[in-house]
């Protein structure tokens, strides 16, 4: 009896364990499906905005004291494809020194749980260097989750130029 007893309690908890596993799952497809969603809203309305706006590059979608850890990574991620080789990439942002010095106030204005990460990228990129970006962008991109579109190397200065180019007719 006692054998019977453990083998039911056993198979509950392996039936709670999967039904638990599961639920996580679904709940995360459903949050990266919405994020999806609103980050292709937010990047139509930055692409839209003008670059060189010293007030905010990114256009009047997000006020600088209103971004999130979110809101950072995206930018970053995207600003970084126009440097980066990737089987796939989602999204693009022009990068320009004013959204990169933008994005610095910000950095000093509001609190970041990755702050030091973000820095540590745009300060690089203030400079003009560039050389470490796609390890950048799969920094940034594992804070994502991201599963597909790992950076593989940098694009060459013509690769970048029809990327630009190519992203620029979208």
């Amino acid at each position: 009896m006692k054998n019977v007893l453990f083998i039911v309690l056993g198979c509950l908890i392996i039936f709670a364990i999967l039904g638990g596993t599961a639920y996580l799952f679904y709940q995360k497809q459903q949050h990266s499906a919405l994020r999806e969603k609103t980050a292709e809203k937010m990047i139509g309305k930055i692409n839209q905005a003008d670059p060189n706006d010293k007030k905010n590059p990114f256009g009047e979608q997000k006020k600088i004291n209103d971004l999130t850890d979110d809101d950072m990574q995206l930018i970053i991620h995207e600003m970084s494809h126009q440097k980066v080789k990737a089987d796939q990439k989602w999204g693009s942002i022009l990068i320009t020194q004013n959204r990169i010095d933008w994005l610095l106030q910000a950095l000093d204005k509001n609190k970041f749980a990755y702050e030091k990460t973000y820095r540590d990228i745009l300060m690089r990129w203030k400079k003009g260097d560039f050389s470490k970006a796609d390890r950048d962008h799969n920094t940034i991109w594992k804070l994502q989750g991201g599963t597909i579109g790992k950076a593989t190397g940098l694009l060459s200065p013509s690769e970048e130029k029809r990327y630009i180019e190519a992203q620029s007719k979208k």
